[in-house]
């Protein structure tokens, strides 16, 4: 199952994030990942004020219980202002190709 790890807040967003991207990395479950440009570089459609993300990662687990597992791994996870959201990623049936 592919989940999507947001991260998200106000907070410090330089945070090293070495030891999930270890952990992952050698379970062969962390599919690939980005950070994100400054939010003052986007453009928003309709114009709001949204929640920051800076990143996120994808990694390709057994299960929910281990896609949060990993997350907990994030500093993210435990940084004043600063949150991880887990969300499984959709996987096309064979009615979609």
């Amino acid at each position: 199952m592919k989940f999507l790890l947001i991260l998200q807040g106000d907070g410090e967003p330089g945070l090293q994030r070495d030891e999930f991207e270890r952990v992952a990395h050698d379970a062969g479950e962390l599919v690939g990942g980005e950070l994100l440009a400054d939010p003052q570089l986007s453009v928003r459609l309709p114009d709001c004020r949204p929640t920051r993300i800076d990143g996120y990662y994808v990694v390709d687990v057994e299960s929910r219980e281990r896609a949060v597992e990993l997350a907990r791994l994030l500093p993210d996870a435990r940084a004043a202002g600063r949150s991880v959201e887990i969300r499984a990623v959709m996987q096309p049936t064979a009615a979609d190709f």
